[in-house]
């Protein structure tokens, strides 16, 4: 068996589905092994970004490592933003790269790949001989889910052609045992808790896990504390009562409210960054506990007073148990609190528009209604993304995929494209705005066409950059730079084999829902929402 026969069969073996990529002399052997011999599931990207992103949006709506492959040179340095994108979302990922043969010092695509890597923060595994190349591709795997980044694993052509004899190698990594914990930490963190007249139990993306969830509804009820959760962990708590919503920049005003005048909050795989504090400002004067389960990410943002290493639902068993033995009363925060809205988005009041388009937030506001409740939502990134936190929603955490981690524009229909591969069954509905479209989406919207995808892509076309527009204009500079004169994205999507309809006024909204129930589901409808670049809302 060739090296790339083995690495072929250990995807089959591990039962990895999908296998995103773009083709090249250095890949092509092991993706034909796998998707034709082997009749894995291959999604062809047309870029290599794309491949890297399918990935990631696969692992995201997963919980498990995704997997991508590209060729050498200009296809690696193709993925440093999807790489660096993976990285900042905290998201495992194996990037299966193939490398120049070793003695082919004059290759053309020669580069010094590790660094290329390295420089968008992912990790670099090389395959170094026949003999090790499934050691080799086990750490990588190992990696990627144990340290919840990128993994490229460098594999130089010629080795690939190398004879090997194939051993079933495991990729598991152990999870973390239960957790046991005493001494001062403990002390100090029930005696802040026993303390805290107006505690607040916040979940972050880190424990949108069932049982986590259930431990923390639980000890919430118990110290009588209202939920929150972060962006990235929106609606888990759904239907709950006292249920603040997301806690930062995007909470509703009742939430910040009540988050404002809390004393305490206790923090569940949620990695305090500057968006969920509000810029500091909802954490101030507060006792804050964290609690995650590697070392590495406690105070990665805010610092807390107490930080706890540990899975979460131990944790919030541990608290538990030992308020019980202590008789420590409820706090009573929840009973100043309505039991429902707290996290209910205010009404939006629609404005007067110039003919030719739409008011961007009630129809915003419309469109959470109209589209397809169980769905994937795909959000990419742009001016609109802040206010769109708040007002559209996915049933679950896991049903909602960002793009946004690296502060890139452009990433989302790649990240769709591997979401719905990896979860079918439902549509997935991606929104961008129209120079995030043009920038990278465009480049993959053909690719959900031939996959047949159930993908809805909604387009804010405001005909600019929206927060480079704003930034001109808040500086009372022209802002002709950031207009553009797009085509027209309808017949676009109509040529690259899709559907497509265009939202230019009120009576085309009052259409749009007999459009989407008519749809066909075997192929991406474009919605081109058209909007006036001068009353476009961020923040």
């Amino acid at each position: 068996m060739k090296v790339y026969e083995a690495i072929a069969q250990a995807l089959k073996d591990n039962q990895v589905a999908p296998l995103f990529g773009l083709v090249g002399d250095a890949n092509a052997y092991i993706i034909d092994v796998f998707a034709r011999q082997d009749g894995g599931h291959y999604v062809a990207a047309a870029n290599e970004n794309g491949a890297v992103l399918m990935a990631i949006g696969a692992a995201m709506v997963t919980g498990k490592t995704g997997f991508a492959t590209v060729t050498h040179g200009p296809a690696l340095t193709n993925c440093v933003t999807a790489l660096a994108e993976g990285v900042r979302s905290f998201t495992p990922m194996v990037l299966l790269c193939g490398d120049t043969p070793i003695a082919d010092r004059e290759n053309l695509q020669n580069i010094d790949q590790r660094e290329v890597v390295l420089a968008a923060g992912a990790g670099f595994e090389q395959l170094r001989t026949a003999e090790t190349a499934l050691d080799d591709f086990a750490r990588a795997v190992r990696r990627a889910g144990s340290e919840r980044r990128p993994i490229a694993f460098n594999m130089p052509a010629d080795i690939l052609w190398s004879e090997v004899d194939y051993k079933a190698i495991s990729w598991a990594v152990p999870e973390l045992p239960p957790t046991r914990i005493v001494g001062e930490i403990l002390d100090n963190a029930i005696g802040i808790i026993a303390a805290a007249r107006r505690p607040i139990i916040l979940a972050g993306r880190g424990a949108i896990d069932a049982a986590s969830r259930a431990a923390l509804l639980r000890l919430a009820r118990r110290i009588e504390a209202p939920l929150a959760t972060t962006m990235r962990a929106k609606n888990l708590f759904h239907g709950e009562d006292h249920v603040l919503g997301v806690c930062g920049t995007i909470s509703t005003p009742q939430a910040s409210d009540a988050i404002m005048s809390a004393d305490c909050i206790i923090a569940f795989g949620a990695g305090l960054n500057f968006h969920t504090t509000a810029q500091g400002s909802f954490f101030n004067g507060k006792r804050v506990i964290q609690i995650m389960d590697r070392a590495e990410d406690l105070g990665r943002g805010a610092v807390a007073d107490i930080s706890v290493l540990g899975r979460h639902k131990d944790v919030a068993e541990t608290f538990l148990y030992w308020l019980d033995e202590a008789e420590i009363p409820g706090s009573g925060f929840t009973r100043d609190l309505p039991a429902q809205g707290l996290d209910t988005p205010a009404k939006v009041k629609p404005a007067q528009t110039k003919p030719g388009v739409v008011d961007f937030l009630p129809t915003l506001s419309r469109l959470e209604k109209i589209l397809p409740k169980e769905r994937i939502l795909v959000t990419d990134a742009g001016r609109w993304m802040v206010k769109s936190y708040g007002i559209l929603s996915a049933p679950t955490p896991r049903d909602h995929v960002t793009s946004a981690s690296f502060g890139s524009i452009g990433l989302g229909m790649g990240s769709a494209i591997g979401a719905a591969a990896a979860r079918p069954g439902r549509p997935t509905i991606l929104f961008c705005g129209d120079g995030g479209f043009m920038l990278g989406n465009l480049t993959e919207f053909n690719t959900a066409v031939r996959e047949k995808m159930d993908m809805i892509v909604v387009v804010f076309d405001d005909g600019s950059y929206g927060a480079e527009h704003v930034q001109l204009c808040d500086k009372q500079i022209e802002p002709e730079i950031s207009l553009f004169e797009w085509p027209d994205f309808v017949p676009l999507a109509v040529a690259l084999g899709g559907a497509g309809f265009c939202v230019k006024s009120h009576a085309d909204l009052d259409a749009l829902p007999a459009i989407i129930d008519k749809r066909a589901r075997d192929k991406p409808l474009l919605i081109n929402v058209k909007l006036d670049p001068d009353h476009v809302a961020m923040w």
